[in-house]
This record gives structure tokens, sequence and C-alpha cells, in this order.
């Protein structure tokens, strides 16, 4: 009797062969995909950075519910007394602040009236406006401001000489925008 030897498949062989020559494969290809990201770095592109913009104390960029713009301060000064009327023009604090302002317009619209500025000093108690303290200098008017116009004016407050916050206010009362006014 002759044994009978099964016959082995070469299916499990061919199919191994298979899957390690794939995962060579694999990684033959990663590693010249690595390489050749490491020789061909693309050169990166110059960032400029843009230059400085100088910080100014004297102005502020705001938004309120109708439009947005800037609020300048173009001068501020202290007076003792408003010429050329002592009698009536006489500070009750000891000095005026007096602050030359200028408004402009980005977009939409800016409503402006001098009764909607008020000052605060360092203790934090607010001051009105002082229409007295503007002397000869024109008051900054009542208007309403359309993207790209501008309105220039003055305004004063009876107040202690020091520093001081200008607050710029809507029509409801709502701040809108503060500016640090140094003594």
């Amino acid at each position: 009797m002759t044994s009978a030897r099964p016959i082995q498949s070469m299916r499990p062989t061919v199919i191994s062969l298979l899957a390690i020559a794939l995962v060579a494969a694999v990684v033959v290809g990663a590693s010249l995909v690595a390489r050749y990201a490491d020789t061909h770095v693309a050169t990166p592109i110059p960032i400029v950075a843009p230059a400085p913009v100088p910080n100014r104390d004297d102005q502020i960029d705001f938004t309120s519910s109708t439009g947005s713009g800037r609020l300048i301060m173009i001068s501020r000064s202290w007076i003792s007394s408003a010429a050329p009327n002592p009698v009536s023009g006489q500070p009750t604090t000891g000095s005026y602040l007096r602050i030359q302002v200028e408004l402009i317009c980005a977009s939409g619209t800016v409503d402006y009236d001098p009764y909607n500025f008020q000052a605060f000093d360092q203790a934090g108690r607010l001051f009105e406006l002082a229409v007295d303290g503007t002397g000869r200098s024109p008051l900054l008017e009542v208007g309403t401001l359309h993207a790209g116009e501008r309105v220039r004016g003055t305004l004063a407050f009876d107040m202690p000489r020091g520093d001081a916050t200008l607050l710029m206010s809507d029509e409801s009362d709502q701040t809108v925008t503060a500016l640090r006014v140094p003594d």
C-alpha cells in the first residue's frame, strides 16, 4: 500500500507572499514620498509686516447703533476764566477743560450734539457741558454726518484740572465711546 499524501494547497503561501509584497511596496512608497517632501520644500512666501501704526491716544474709532466713525481730539487746554465776559464766564471749580474735537463718519450716519458729551475726572465725578467755557471758539453744532463727512467744534467742561475722560453718548444716553484726556 502506498500511502497517499494529501496535496497541499499553495493558496496560503501565495496570499502570504502577496501580503508581504504589498506591505513592502507601501513602506517603499511612503519612504520615497517622505524623501521627496524633505528635499523639495517649497520656498516660503515672505511675509511683509505692515508698517506699524502709531499709537494715537488722541483719537478712537467707534460704532453706534446707526453707523461708525472716529472721534478725534484736535486740541485741549485748561482755561481759568472765559474771556471776554469775566462775570458769567468764571468757572466754579477753578478751570475749564476746553477740547476741540472732530467727528468723522465712516459708515451709516452719526448724530452729534454738544450735549451728548460729558467729562469724568479721576475720581469718577461727572461734568456736563459748560457753554460759557468755550469762549470765542465755535461750539460743536448739532447735526447728522453721513459716510465720508466730518465736523469740528469745541466742547468745554467746568471741572478741576487733571486727567479726564471725554464720554460721547447717543441721543438715548447710551455710551458710544470714551477718550482719555491727559492733563
